[in-house]
């Protein structure tokens, strides 16, 4: 009987679920999909249940994700490819950067690179917030087998195709969020949420339908934020090249001017998704009549999504593992403690006896002790002090962790470039950026020298800066721009 998945995209405004069969060949199906909107149901678990009253929907085993601006996303870099190594690692590497307490969050990661010493895209989770999806679900579904992230899915299955380019940007818009996935040399390199959607871009004044620049407010800050996004991943090594290609996706992503905003700005092709026609996805007509691409991709992908983890992520499956983590610590201690009131039964009853015994005691102890210290320390040759090696071992985990790349970013340093990023005029190309104490280098270039002067005002204005002073100012040598520099000094 060919299986059955059920991808289920939970947005701000609506449910959209999409029913696959997928046979023992590896082809789809279309079975039924629905949009339920969130407003009109009465909230989400109303919206489930008036979904998962159409008994077409229930007992499948289901595939849905988690909202990317709920996450926390962090680039590390640790000197092995060991998948075993990095999940005992990323813990203590990721600590000082998230609010929440270890035992709060799920951590998941993908490799990004195939060098031998690859950087880690690391995606943390409330636990609760996993919790709460899965318990939602689960009077409805026979299992929630993956929980991803946003348009994660969608973005794999695109970038597995041949021809795809070598980095691009994959846009979901909703409704009032928009995600942005970053890929290059087929894999996912960065994900971050814009508070920005298809009924902000309808606001009156965001964008001209007549004109191809957009113009106000909001859609203005959302393509400057997130062209500031494309040029510091390219400023810290994270792409290699500026994404050859935008992908717009989403119920949001037809939305007047906004496709053409984003060409003036980025000169790139804009395509829309069609991942059924991409896949070779079988629709009947009648359910192809209704079809919309851009507003139901994204759970079409998810109930596509292979079960292995592969590119994606799969907070689920992190769940899972702690749980069964759980359950065989109980196991161990349970059994630790019975082998502990046996050991002092036995040294209360043979207290008289002699030497010898002790000894073949002292010797099965060791043994023991050993066994153990190899199932937490199999790379150890040597047992000399378990103790003391463990111990050790736990410390350079904690100095590996403490000298990690962005691991050990200072706050404020971030604060700084946030507040530069914010405050950057459009046109700016920043060459230079340098941080010695309190003070802040900067060397760029402009259209013209008025732009030098706009930019020392913006900069001027903030809270954080305490003086902006503009050094030597010249035209460069091809004469079409003005090269400058900056000193900023913070305030303490």
């Amino acid at each position: 009987m060919p299986e059955r998945i059920l991808g289920l995209d939970i947005g701000a405004s609506s449910v959209k679920a999409v029913l696959l069969s997928r046979g023992l060949r590896g082809g789809y199906r279309l079975l039924a999909f629905r949009l339920v909107d969130l407003a009109a149901a009465g909230g989400l678990p109303e919206a489930l249940e008036q979904l998962f009253a159409d008994q077409t929907f229930r007992g499948s085993v289901c595939v849905t994700t988690l909202p990317s601006g709920a996450l926390s996303f962090r680039n590390v870099k640790l000197p092995f490819r060991d998948s075993r190594k990095i999940r005992q690692t990323l813990p203590f590497a990721v600590e000082p950067l998230i609010p929440a307490p270890l035992d709060d969050v799920f951590i998941d990661y993908t490799l990004v690179g195939r060098a031998e010493q690859p950087e880690i895209f690391a995606a943390v989770a409330p636990r609760s917030l996993v919790g709460e999806r899965t318990a939602l679900l689960a009077p409805y579904v026979r299992e929630t087998a993956v929980i991803d992230i946003d348009a994660v899915p969608l973005a794999v299955r695109l970038i597995e195709k041949p021809g795809f380019p070598e980095a691009a940007l994959i846009l979901a818009v909703g409704s009032g969020e928009t995600t942005a996935v970053f890929t290059a040399g087929g894999r996912i390199v960065h994900v971050r949420s814009y508070p920005f959607g298809g009924e902000t871009v309808k606001e009156p004044g965001a964008i001209a339908p007549e004109v191809a620049e957009p113009r106000g407010e909001p859609c203005d800050r959302f393509l400057t934020e997130l062209r500031n996004t494309q040029e510091s991943l390219l400023w810290q090594g994270g792409l290699a090249q500026p994404p050859g290609r935008i992908i717009l996706t989403g119920g949001g992503s037809r939305a007047p001017g906004l496709a053409e905003g984003l060409a003036a700005l980025f000169s790139v092709p804009i395509e829309p998704t069609n991942l059924a026609e991409r896949e070779g996805i079988e629709i009947d007509a009648a359910l192809g009549q209704s079809w919309d691409p851009a507003v139901m991709d994204q759970a079409l992908a998810m109930a596509a999504r292979p079960m292995a983890k592969r590119e994606g992520f799969n907070f689920r499956q992190r769940a899972s593992e702690a749980r069964a983590g759980y359950g065989e610590l109980r196991d161990r201690l349970k059994k630790a403690a019975v082998a502990a009131l046996v050991v002092l039964a036995l040294a209360g009853i043979e207290i008289g006896l002699g030497d010898y015994t002790d000894r073949l005691r002292l010797a099965a102890l060791k043994r023991d002790i050993a066994a153990e210290f190899k199932k937490s320390y199999p790379e150890a040759t040597r047992i000399v002090d378990p103790l003391t090696q463990l111990r050790g071992k736990i410390a350079e985990a904690r100095k590996l962790s403490a000298g990690t790349g962005d691991a050990a970013s200072s706050p404020t340093v971030l604060d700084l470039l946030k507040e530069l990023a914010g405050l950057a005029p459009p046109g700016l190309l920043l060459t230079s950026l340098n941080l010695d104490g309190d003070v802040i280098a900067i060397k760029g270039e402009v259209r013209d020298f008025d732009a030098v002067d706009t930019i020392k005002k913006e900069l001027a204005n903030s809270n954080r800066f305490k003086a902006v002073t503009v050094g030597s100012t010249a035209m460069t040598k091809q004469g079409g721009a003005v090269e400058f520099d900056l000193k900023i000094t913070v305030k303490k």
